[in-house]
């Protein structure tokens, strides 16, 4: 595929599940709390606790590439805009 095609939504939504996946490797990796919790066994939902906050992502089962321990915490009522505000705070400390 060419950089300019556009890709399906189905492609982008699994780019975006990988790039999150990876988010939580390193976060775990740091001694963040990560983990999966879900009412719905198809949709389960990867949370991690970044210092800047929770956020949480819902994957399709089959998506939800890895080992991931039982999430131990609640989740905290964040809305899309908190969840971006936050990765926004975290994506902004230096290294």
């Amino acid at each position: 595929m060419a950089i300019n095609e556009s890709s399906t939504l189905e492609d982008a939504y699994f780019d975006r599940g990988q790039a999150v996946l990876a988010l939580a490797k390193l976060a775990r990796a740091q001694g963040y709390d990560v983990g999966v919790k879900s009412d719905d066994p198809e949709w389960p939902i990867l949370f991690i606790d970044l210092p800047t906050g929770q956020v949480s992502w819902h994957f399709k089962a089959s998506e939800l590439q890895g080992d991931w321990p039982e999430y131990s915490g609640q989740w905290d009522n964040h809305n899309l805009e908190e969840k971006r505000s936050r990765m926004k705070e975290f994506i902004a400390v230096p290294v």
